[in-house]
């Protein structure tokens, strides 16, 4: 799926390192999409039976407790992530040290985490169940930002398949042991306690695998700490306004609105997450890639920039203008009349993943380029915008439509728009162009005619608009010539390499 991408790099014959990183990213994509693929199936399916065995309400408590300790995992991890990634991509021999120092600071972090938890916990005055989903949650926060460290080892080792593995067996064993309790009747607390478990198999295979390629040091080194608390500041700033900005909504829906309702917009934003894989999966091999090609002074960059661009808007349109249109009979189909309140929600959420695919890539490339201050200044306007929007528009949607979790979903698109078009605006000059406005241009026209297609047939059967669309949107690709006929032969065999790792196992990695 990202071969236009994959393209660029792999048609520069003339550079062995550029090369190189073509093999690699077109290794790790697949690697990545196929995890993916497996895991999205998981996380639909426990998308589905969650709400109908749990209720509104009690979705609301756990989408709660997951808000919170989002929030909190920005004082966890510190930046720490970010900083691992790109700096073990650009020297391996440093790995050891660095997951070593991340560990023990990560979890004196959560130490503190946890007591200013507890404390806003008891201001806020929730409930007692609720108050202990919370904590139950923040084990497994612990856990997975161990897990972490590891994670970012093998992103800028550039070995995704480890981690991949680790993605699936654990997201797959959670999902089918949080089926079973919920089948035999059991309730959202044990269903918290199940993320203790995939964090404890995701922690060990990722660490099996870090341990395969590099040394592992396990020492506590004061001045190392403090020298990657001080590098990891920026990137902290960076993913501390993402993540604050992303979960703020529901902080603030709890403080004006009831459970149920944050259970209506925890639903729909359940549904939008497992939409994101496209851009998590391209972006997490494109990264390394893109730090070490800034690193040596390549001028590949641009293009490796531009065509992840144009290949993010080519497929982002299609799903959130398609999700834009048959939202609600999604939501009703899923779940019910109960949740026919996310419907509307889930449907603004589609015009956010457009803006937020795009978005994405920005802000890592900003990172890989070294200008993360300058992303980092527009995460924080858009952290501030976000409060008085949803102080004014959730209170107001809950009056006009009697739906307030809507406020938060019409909040989350001015401020997204927003931050797509000043990222474009300070990125180096050069780095996108005309092409990539006109390509954009031919995208918006095809998806445009899809929704209007899709408009028109979407009381059928759910498959029917969703294939009806797909055609018309593909039809209308072709019709425009928005991709070459080269691109076209790579993504054939992209999706063959896709298809072999489902077909057959995969050779050993030498040691």
């Amino acid at each position: 799926m990202a071969s236009p991408t994959i393209l660029i790099i792999l048609k520069a014959r003339v550079d062995n390192s550029m090369n190189t990183s073509g093999r690699t990213i077109a290794k790790n994509i697949s690697s990545l999409m196929v995890a993916q693929i497996i895991t999205w199936v998981f996380a639909t399916i426990l998308a589905i039976f969650m709400p109908r065995y749990l209720g509104a309400v009690n979705i609301g408590k756990l989408h709660l407790a997951n808000s919170i300790w989002g929030i909190m995992t920005v004082v966890i991890g510190f930046g720490t992530e970010i900083l691992l990634t790109k700096e073990i991509a650009r020297t391996p021999a440093k790995t050891g040290e660095l997951v070593g120092t991340s560990n023990v600071v990560r979890t004196i972090l959560f130490i503190i985490s946890l007591g200013m938890v507890a404390i806003y916990t008891n201001l806020a005055g929730y409930a007692q169940d609720t108050a202990l989903i919370i904590y139950v949650l923040g084990i497994s926060i612990l856990i997975y930002q161990i897990a972490g460290s590891f994670q970012a080892a093998l992103q800028g080792l550039e070995r995704m398949e480890y981690f991949s593995l680790s993605d699936v067996l654990s997201k797959g064993v959670m999902a089918v042991v949080t089926i079973a309790l919920l089948v035999m009747g059991y309730g959202v607390l044990e269903v918290a306690l199940i993320g203790i478990l995939g964090g404890l198999i995701a922690w060990g295979v990722q660490y099996y695998a870090v341990r395969r390629y590099q040394p592992l040091a396990f020492r506590f080194n004061w001045s190392k700490a403090v020298w990657m608390l001080k590098a990891g500041f920026p990137y902290l700033l960076v993913s501390g306004f993402l993540i604050i900005y992303s979960q703020l909504d529901v902080i603030i829906l709890s403080l004006i609105l009831n459970e149920e309702s944050i259970g209506w917009y925890g639903t729909a934003n359940r549904l939008f997450g497992t939409l994101l894989f496209v851009p998590t999966v391209f972006i997490t091999a494109v990264f390394p890639a893109l730090s070490r090609l800034y690193s040596e002074g390549s001028n590949h960059l641009a293009k490796l920039m531009q065509k992840s661009f144009d290949l993010l808007f080519l497929l982002s349109v299609p799903i959130g203008l398609g999700i834009f249109v048959i939202a609600p009979q999604i939501v009703v189909l899923l779940y019910g009349s109960e949740f026919a309140n996310s419907g509307p929600i889930l449907a603004y959420l589609g015009i956010v993943l457009i803006f937020i695919y795009q978005n994405i890539l920005i802000g890592r490339y900003l990172i890989s380029v070294d200008r993360q201050n300058t992303w980092t200044i527009i995460m924080a306007i858009a952290m501030i915008v976000t409060i008085p929007l949803d102080l004014i528009l959730v209170p107001w949607c809950e009056t006009r439509f009697g739906n307030g979790a809507l406020g938060g979903a019409l909040s989350y698109i001015l401020t997204e728009g927003g931050m797509l078009v000043a990222g474009i605006l300070l990125m180096p000059r050069g780095t996108l162009g005309r092409q990539n406005a006109w390509l954009a241009m031919r995208v918006v026209l095809a998806g445009i005619v899809m929704a209007v297609v899709v408009w028109l047939v979407r009381e059928q059967f759910i498959l029917i608009p969703i294939g009806i669309g797909g055609i018309t949107y593909l039809g209308m690709i072709l019709i425009l010539r928005v991709i070459p006929k080269e691109d076209w032969a790579l993504l054939r065999t992209i999706l063959q390499s896709v298809l072999a790792r489902f077909r057959k196992p995969q050779p050993e990695v030498p040691v």
